[in-house]
């Protein structure tokens, strides 16, 4: 299957955890280790979790089979929720987790600081998917970053060549369709946030698609669900992904079974030390059996994902699990009682299995109630490749037609052998010493140390050591003495211990005498000490940190804000009056202003233009459109510019790959050459504007919850914070005080007019009806679900963009507004016409200024007030 040129540590394989049993499932697997969650603060609220009374026994059952522990907190998390995070880190972190998974760069910050010798590693969900994401993470704290998942195995490898930090990648499950599982799409329809854990899973739903008011046939685009990702499984070619040196390799599924978590973690786990073993490689074959067994466990397709290349993750079919394929039904019979489908089988089957049919209508299940050999016998079993009779219901077999594929969902005897699966045990070593006239003592060691993060990769920590010896004084033997053989016996015997020998050296003179009690007595206690004291090693003080005690890190560092203010006046110098657009300082300066700004995001230099004679006092434009604007075609609107005095910042992408970024540098020395900001939607763009010193805004993308992450953004060179619009008007004042009370001069902005973005895919939806031109450059293209609901989807490059298919509007409530404590209101006018943007800015100005004013509804447009009134 391979060259062999290369030699590897195996890298961890790291397996979900979502109750107890699937973490005995995961030992089962051999798991090196495990991710949990802790009541609702992770991003599985739907796994049953763990609470924080039973966490400790988790963490202690786990390391006793020399599992480590990661304990998932990777959500974002409100101003009033940090102290409770603190606590639950803090018990955590006493019961000896070996690391936190966290999303929120805020908490970040806060446990770096108060747990300085506590790994911390940066969630995928903060979209990590450039080399200057990781150093920005890395500079926070974190000792292992998650990257993105739809990074390649050269843009992996390229990251792990240039990072000082760990770094791991999903293998194996369910995929988000959005990036990084960053998503508004639950959340806005279902007000059950899929940032915070709660996803109601609309990507597996149903859609339609319209173009320019036009329904296409759903077959051009493969199925009923357009966004519904196959499961991601990358075993077959696992070696590519090993070769990218990163240190693990995780499996999604918290809240799958426990014999999803044994399989999946068994079969990753003999891959890599096969692949890593010298000389040695699995073969194909192997590789894909190993795939088959998983798909009985769950499947609703399989993809290699975009880290092996392959871009067309969605499913459109079937977006639930349907199992392993069996084969096509080839002929029917029916009777009173039961429908017998003939089918040459693809998979061993036996009675009682489950299996489903894809059926012209829908996807059917049923237990097969008997098997039936060509001779007519009934058999409890059959054999891959035989063509049998299979009795099922007769109500499901209605359905049925010749043709239709058949699915083994359930594997009763594959399930049954996973349960039986022991756990996996410690090897240890033994020594045993039996000198006569001394105490009979036994030494225990484990065999290898457990893997611990350092840096870039990992290390093994010592192995953890205990000796034992009893009162009884060994005997000359008077008659029978006590062979060497017999002391092996006793010690070999461990039993219910999480250890097993895995060597034994035996000390011991001749014509001894020993009883066997005193054998497994001295074995019994050297490893009831060695677990003692291999858990005791783990376990920690709590330091019960007080959140108040920690508000100096919510301020921003005297030497960065001078730095962002020299930064700002040289680029005044360099450029002259161009200085005169980039930023009013006056606005910049304070931790409010004394007045709301409105802020505008625009596409067009026409709807720039509008904004700023409209009144608008700052605008959001796209990085690309620079060149144009600075051209001198457009000298005049330039000066026109200057005479609104509008602040002009400009929007890097959202998503920006090492490559891409790499092109965006040079135009971001000539934005910040000509005295303007930019605004930053992923860690990597931030880092980039800190490293030229461009002072940026921290968009909304980033999921701003709270006063620290806000400043820490402030601290990174941001000058204004746009907060989550997941947040409702309470909590953003909660934030606002918080960072008044720090004395931070940032400003905080949010959104209060637009069509919000819900998610960003590197998937590229509309591929297939631009290949059969039903979609062109201008289409008008809205996904419809089941009730009617369209959403607009825009193509960006092969990416994808999905916004909501209603538009928020909070024009009626601006005057409540002004008492939480925010400076800027932003609108997002990146749907509108350079009319609409005139009457929309003009409405808010006026509704600023006290009076009363509406806008007149859209045609056909849905109107709502977001999450500003209830939260998620």
């Amino acid at each position: 299957m391979s060259d062999k040129n290369f030699s590897c540590n195996p890298p961890e394989i790291l397996s979900p955890v979502g109750d107890n049993e699937a973490l005995l499932g995961a030992i089962k697997g051999g798991a090196d280790a495990v991710y949990l969650g802790v009541g609702e603060f992770n991003a599985r609220q739907g796994a049953k979790n763990f609470t924080a009374d039973d966490l400790e026994a988790a963490v202690d059952l786990a390391h006793s089979h020399g599992v480590l522990v990661y304990l998932a907190l990777n959500i974002p998390i409100k101003q009033k929720e940090l102290q409770q995070a603190l606590d639950i880190v803090d018990r955590a972190y006493a019961a000896g987790i070996d690391a936190i998974i966290l999303q929120d760069i805020g908490l970040l910050r806060l446990l770096n600081e108060t747990y300085p010798d506590l790994d911390l590693h940066a969630s995928t969900q903060m979209t990590i998917h450039n080399k200057e994401g990781v150093d920005f993470a890395a500079g926070l704290g974190a000792k292992r970053v998650i990257v993105s998942r739809e990074l390649t195995t050269d843009e992996v490898k390229d990251i792990v060549d240039h990072s000082n930090v760990g770094i791991e990648v999903f293998v194996h499950g369910a995929l988000c369709y959005s990036y990084s599982g960053k998503c508004l799409f639950s959340s806005f329809l279902h007000d059950r946030s899929a940032n915070r854990g709660a996803c109601a899973q609309p990507c597996r739903r149903r859609y339609s698609f319209l173009v320019n008011g036009r329904e296409i046939d759903e077959r051009h685009i493969g199925g009923s669900y357009p966004i519904s990702c196959a499961e991601l499984s990358t075993l077959t070619g696992l070696e590519e992904i090993v070769k990218t040196g990163v240190v693990s390799l995780k499996i999604e599924g918290r809240m799958k079974k426990p014999e999803y978590v044994t399989a999946s973690a068994a079969a990753y786990k003999a891959a890599v030390e096969s692949i890593c073993r010298p000389g040695e490689s699995p073969t194909r074959e192997e590789l894909e059996t190993g795939e088959a067994e998983l798909a009985k466990l769950f499947y609703r397709g399989f993809t290699r994902g975009f880290i092996l290349g392959e871009k067309g993750v969605s499913h459109p079919r079937y977006s639930s699990n349907y199992g392993a394929f069996l084969g096509k039904v080839l002929d029917i019979s029916r009777s009173k009682g039961n429908t017998k489908l003939t089918v040459r089988l693809e998979e061993d089957l036996q009675v009682k299995d489950g299996i489903s049919i894809f059926t012209r209508e829908r996807m059917l299940g049923s237990a097969v109630t008997g098997i039936i050999t060509i001779t007519g016998e009934h058999v409890k079993s059959a054999k891959k490749g035989e063509k049998v009779g299979l009795e099922i219901s007769s109500k499901t077999g209605r359905a049925v037609q010749r043709g239709d594929e058949l699915y083994l969902t359930t594997d009763t005897q594959l399930l049954d052998t996973l349960q039986k699966t022991k756990l996996k045990a410690l090897p240890v070593s033994l020594k045993a010493k039996a000198r006569k006239g001394e105490r009979f003592k036994v030494e225990i060691r484990e065999e290898s140390g457990k893997r611990e993060e350092s840096g870039k990769g990992s290390r093994k920590e010592e192995s953890a050591y205990a000796e034992f010896a009893d009162d009884y004084i060994v005997q000359g033997a008077e008659k029978a003495p006590t062979t060497e053989e017999q002391i092996r016996r006793a010690m070999e015997s461990l039993g219910d211990t999480p250890f097993e020998a895995a060597s034994i050296e035996i000390e011991a003179d001749e014509n001894i005498f020993i009883p066997v009690g005193v054998l497994k007595n001295t074995r019994r206690k050297a490893a009831e000490l060695l677990l003692e004291k291999t858990l005791k090693a783990k376990k920690k003080e709590q330091k019960h940190p007080n959140l108040a005690d920690l508000n100096h890190l919510c301020a921003v560092e005297s030497g960065t804000e001078n730095q962002n203010e020299e930064s700002k006046n040289e680029v005044g110098k360099n450029e002259g009056s161009k200085s005169e657009i980039s930023i009013n300082r006056a606005r910049v300066k304070g931790a409010a202003s004394k007045k709301l700004l409105l802020s505008v995001e625009v596409q067009e230099i026409s709807s720039l233009l509008q904004a700023a004679i409209a009144g608008a006092d700052i605008a959001y434009i796209p990085a690309s459109m620079f060149e144009e604007l600075m051209s001198h075609k457009n000298s005049e609107k330039l000066e026109d510019l200057k005479a609104e005095r509008t602040e002009l910042v400009f929007r890097i992408p959202r998503i920006t790959h090492d490559s891409e970024l790499g092109e965006l540098k040079p135009l971001l020395e000539k934005i910040r050459d000509a005295g303007f900001t930019v605004a930053c939607s992923s860690l990597g763009a931030a880092q980039l504007a800190k490293e030229l010193s461009i002072p940026f805004v921290a968009q909304k993308d980033f999921n701003i919850f709270n006063a620290f992450t806000a400043s820490t953004f402030y601290q990174a060179g941001a000058y204004r914070a746009t907060l989550s619009s997941e947040l409702n008007l309470s909590e953003i004042k909660n934030v606002c005080e918080t960072l008044q009370a720090c004395e931070v001069s940032g400003q905080t902005e949010i959104l209060v007019y637009g069509r919000e973005l819900m998610l960003i895919t590197e998937n590229d939806l509309l591929k297939p009806l631009v290949d059969r031109k039903i979609v062109r450059k201008e289409s008008e293209v809205l996904l419809v679900d089941q009730s009617g609901s369209e959403f607009p989807v825009q193509r960006l490059g092969t990416r994808t963009l999905i916004y909501n298919s209603k538009v928020l509007d909070m024009l009626k409530y601006v005057k409540n507004i002004k008492g939480y404590g925010v400076d800027v209101l932003r609108l997002d006018l990146s749907f509108s016409s350079d009319a609409e943007v005139k009457e929309v800015i003009e409405a808010y100005k006026e509704a600023l200024a006290g009076k009363e004013t509406k806008l007149k509804p859209a045609r056909g447009v849905e109107y709502t007030t977001g999450h500003y009134f209830k939260g998620v």
